[in-house]
């Protein structure tokens, strides 16, 4: 069955939007988002001309590029309105009753993963990190969004081809690492809408608190139950 018609000009222009996010500096040249995009830079001078025209970039004196103002207003609204979905809240409450352990769920951010909601059970020890939103795509939740997104570029998989291509044939990421001293587990999984991939769930705990075996099934079932939930709720709003 064919896929739905889009149309490219939008996916580029929010392509463009999107490269802002991989850079920690607030101007880039057209040079650095050309790179980044892979395309020429007569292509994406015409896309960055139109986003300045419509007041979503400015160009300073020096001809570098930032987002704008109304780009700002349009984060914080979204920020304050857009949320996590209902059903993926509902079934991290579930998995942490489950597990007992922190459950987060991560999105795509540049080249970052960001850590938007994150459920911890109520003890006296967990491994908490609440500073610790913003995490390198090398990550464990980040490896599972590259290894899901459809539009992730061979340069960004490239590092990890062979991490995520285990991660794609077994439908999850399982790492032990030391992460800012303590020794930990995690267990990270797609949530797919479609084709696309929506986020990364996680369960984090100290190394060796988990039945590994338990949080593995406790996740990819979880997946599975979210993602249905979801395409019942996709399907409701067609009606």
């Amino acid at each position: 069955m064919a896929g739905p018609t889009t149309l490219q000009s939008v996916e580029k222009t929010i392509r463009v939007l999107e490269v802002f996010l991989q850079f920690d500096r607030a101007a880039v040249t057209l040079s650095e988002v050309a790179e980044s995009l892979g395309w020429s830079r007569p292509a994406t001078h015409q896309y960055l001309t139109t986003l300045v025209h419509c007041g979503w970039v400015q160009q300073d004196a020096k001809r570098q590029y930032r987002l704008s103002i109304r780009a700002a207003a349009f984060g914080r609204f979204a920020t304050a309105h857009a949320g996590v979905p209902e059903p993926v809240t509902r079934h991290m409450r579930a998995l942490m009753e489950q597990l007992e352990e922190p459950i987060s769920f991560a999105v795509r951010n540049g080249g970052s993963a960001l850590i938007v909601e994150r459920i911890e059970p109520q003890r006296s020890l967990t491994v908490r990190r609440e500073a610790e939103r913003l995490l390198p795509l090398g990550s464990t939740s980040g490896q599972v969004l590259l290894a899901f997104d459809p539009h992730a570029t061979p340069a960004e998989k490239e590092p990890y081809a062979d991490v995520l291509a285990t991660i794609t044939e077994h439908g999850y990421s399982l790492h032990r690492a030391v992460w800012m001293g303590d020794s930990i587990e995690v267990v990270a999984v797609p949530v797919m809408q479609g084709e696309e991939c929506l986020g990364a769930l996680s369960v984090i705990a100290p190394e060796g608190r988990m039945d590994m075996e338990r949080a593995i099934s406790e996740m990819r079932r979880a997946r599975s139950a979210l993602e249905a939930d979801l395409a019942d709720l996709a399907a409701l709003a067609t009606t």
